[in-house]
C-alpha cells in the first residue's frame, strides 16, 4: 500500500477475505501507531450501505459517527484532508439492487480523494457478476488450501481426525470442501473422533450441509455449559434472525435496533398498529382524566393522537440516548416546534370554541372579541410551550451513545433519559403556566406527560410492544440479551460491543435456509 493505492481482496466463501483485510488492518494500525503521519486505518462493513442516493463521503462521515462514535465535524474533515485508509468488507453483503450503485460510488471517490487508501473484500462469484469494475490499481485472489496444506493441518490437529485426514485420500467431494479454511476449521469441530465408516457419502450442498448440521449438533453437545434452551427453539429463534439479519443486509444485531418492518406477516403489524393506539389511549385518557372534565376528553384525545403520529410516527422506533446538546440542532428544532406548536395550538383551540363554546363564535364583532382573543391566545401560548419543549428535547439528543457495551443499552438509556426531559416538560410548561396565572399543577402535568414520551417514553413503548408481538410468535425468547449469550457461549455468535454477529456468514446463510 501507499498514497492513493486501491486494492480488492477476491475469494470463495469461507477463503478468508475478511481475515486477511483484518490481518491487513493490525498491521496498518501498528504503522499509523508509531508514525502519527500516517493516514489512520478504519473498517467499515458495506452490508451498512442501504441508500441508493448518497455519496460515499457522506456514508463514511455517518458510519464513523454511528459505529466509531466520530463527531460529524471531525469525520467531514478526516475524509477532506484524506487522513483515512479506508477497508470496506463485504461488497456482495450490499443488497443485490445496490451493489452497481455502490461500485459506481466507490469508483467516484477514488477519483475526488486520489490520495486516499481503499481496500475492498468481495466474494468472487458476486463480484464477476457484476457489469461494472472497480478502477483499482491491484487485485488478490485468495487460493484454496493445497491437499499438502489440509493433511498438515489435520495432523497436527491430533489423532481424533485420523480418520478424516484418511478419508481425504480418495474422497474428493471432501478434499474440495476441505479447500476452504472454514470449512476446514468447521472439520476438526464436526467429525473429531469419528471413524471411517461414519463418515456419509453426500454431493458437495448435501456435505456442506450436513457439515453445518453437525458444527450445531456438536455444539449443543460442548461440556461446561448449561443447557438453558432446547435446541429446537434455539434453531428457530436462531433461524428467524438470520433470515431477518439477510433481509434487512445487515450484519451487527442489536436489540435496540429492532423495528417493526421485521415483522413478517401483515397482521402482525396490524396488531402492532393497534396496541400502540391502544396503548396511546389508555395512558393519554389516564392523564386526561386527571385534567379535564369527561366531555371534552374525545376532542382532546383526537387532537393529541394526530400530533403524536406527526411527531413520533408508528412504524418506526427512534431511541433517545445520548444528553448531548447540539445548538445547531438545538436551534433549528426550536424554530420548528415553536412555529407548528404555536400553529397547531391555534387551530387545537379555534376547533374546541366552536364545539364546545359555539355562542362565543357568533358574529356580534365588538362584544365578544376579547374573550375570542383571550381563549385564541390560550391555543397560541399553550402549542408555543409544547414547541418549545419539543425543541430543548431535540437539541438534548443525539445519533448514538458513545460506547455500547451492554445488550439493549439504547432502551436502557432512553428510559432514563425520559424521566430527566419529563422533568423539563413539567418545569417549562409548569412555570409558563404560573406566569400567565393558569393553573400551574394542569400544564405541568401535561408537560411532564410530553416530556416523558418525547424524551424516550414513547421509544420504550413501541419496543415493548413489538418485543411481545415477536415472542408470542415465537420468533425470540422472552429475555432475549440472555439467549443471544448463550448462542455466543455455543459460538453460533460472537459478541460485538452491545451487539451480536454471526461467527460467519456462511453460518448465517445455513441458519436463514432452515
Amino acid at each position: 500500500m501507499g498514497i492513493g493505492r486501491s486494492l480488492l481482496i477476491l475469494g470463495s466463501p469461507g477463503s478468508g477475505k475478511t481475515t486477511t483485510l483484518l490481518e491487513l488492518t493490525r498491521d496498518l494500525i501498528a504503522s499509523a501507531e508509531q508514525d502519527t503521519n500516517q493516514p489512520i486505518p478504519v473498517v467499515f462493513n458495506l452490508s451498512a450501505w442501504t441508500k441508493e442516493k448518497i455519496k460515499l463521503a457522506d456514508w463514511l462521515v455517518r458510519e464513523l459517527n454511528a459505529k466509531y462514535q466520530v463527531s460529524k465535524e471531525i469525520g467531514k474533515n478526516w475524509i477532506k484532508n484524506q487522513q483515512l485508509i479506508l477497508l470496506l468488507d463485504g461488497l456482495d453483503e450490499v443488497s443485490t439492487n445496490l451493489r452497481e450503485n455502490c461500485v459506481e460510488v466507490i469508483n467516484k471517490f477514488s477519483q475526488e480523494y486520489g490520495e486516499t487508501e481503499i481496500v475492498v473484500c468481495s466474494r468472487v462469484k458476486d463480484y464477476e457478476l457484476l457489469s461494472n469494475r472497480l478502477r483499482f490499481q491491484g487485485a488478490v485472489f485468495i487460493q484454496p488450501l493445497t491437499l499438502e496444506q489440509i493433511h498438515q493441518y489435520l495432523k497436527n490437529a491430533g489423532s481424533e481426525l485420523d480418520a478424516v485426514n484418511t478419508a481425504l485420500e480418495a474422497d474428493t467431494i471432501l478434499q474440495e470442501l476441505a479447500k476452504s479454511p472454514l470449512m476446514l476449521s468447521i472439520m476438526t469441530f464436526a467429525y473429531q473422533g469419528m471413524s471411517i465408516t461414519e463418515l456419509p457419502g453426500m454431493n458437495l450442498e448435501e456435505r456442506r450441509q450436513h457439515l453445518f448440521d453437525k458444527y450445531i449438533q456438536r455444539m449443543f453437545e460442548r461440556r461446561g455449559i448449561n443447557n438453558k434452551y432446547s435446541k429446537e427453539q434455539s434453531i428457530r429463534w436462531l433461524s428467524w434472525l438470520a433470515q431477518r439479519l439477510s433481509q434487512q443486509s445487515q450484519t451487527v444485531f442489536l436489540i435496540e435496533r429492532l423495528q417493526p418492518d421485521w415483522l413478517e406477516k401483515k397482521r402482525q403489524k396490524l396488531i402492532y398498529a393497534i396496541s400502540i393506539w391502544l396503548t396511546f389511549f389508555i395512558l393519554a385518557a389516564t392523564v386526561g382524566e386527571l385534567l379535564l372534565p369527561t366531555s371534552k376528553m374525545i376532542l382532546s384525545l383526537i387532537s393529541s393522537s394526530v400530533i403524536f403520529w406527526l411527531i413520533f410516527g408508528v412504524y418506526r422506533i427512534k431511541t433517545v440516548e445520548n444528553l448531548k446538546w447540539s445548538w445547531r440542532k438545538g436551534s433549528n428544532s426550536l424554530i420548528r416546534g415553536i412555529t407548528f406548536g404555536s400553529i397547531s395550538g391555534l387551530v387545537i383551540k379555534v376547533t374546541y370554541e366552536i364545539i364546545f363554546n359555539p355562542l362565543h363564535w357568533k358574529i356580534i364583532y365588538p362584544q365578544f372579541l376579547p374573550l375570542q382573543l383571550y381563549s385564541l391566545t390560550r391555543g397560541i401560548v399553550f402549542g408555543l410551550s409544547m414547541g418549545l419543549v419539543y425543541g430543548l428535547i431535540s437539541g438534548l439528543t443525539a445519533p448514538s451513545i458513545q460506547t455500547r457495551t451492554v445488550p439493549n443499552q439504547g432502551i436502557r438509556q432512553s428510559s432514563k433519559n425520559a424521566v430527566v426531559f419529563g422533568l423539563i416538560g413539567l418545569f417549562v410548561l409548569g412555570t409558563s403556566a404560573n406566569i400567565l396565572n393558569w393553573a400551574a399543577w394542569f400544564w405541568g402535568i401535561f408537560g411532564l406527560s410530553f416530556g416523558v414520551a418525547a424524551g424516550g417514553g414513547e421509544a420504550c413503548v413501541k419496543h415493548f410492544v413489538l418485543r411481545v408481538i415477536l415472542y408470542c410468535s415465537g420468533s425470540i425468547p422472552w429475555n432475549y440479551a440472555r439467549f443471544l449469550d448463550y448462542a455466543t457461549e455455543r459460538i453460533f455468535l460472537q459478541k460485538v460491543g452491545g451487539g451480536y454477529i454471526f461467527v460467519h456468514r456462511l453460518l448465517l446463510e445455513h441458519f436463514a435456509q432452515k
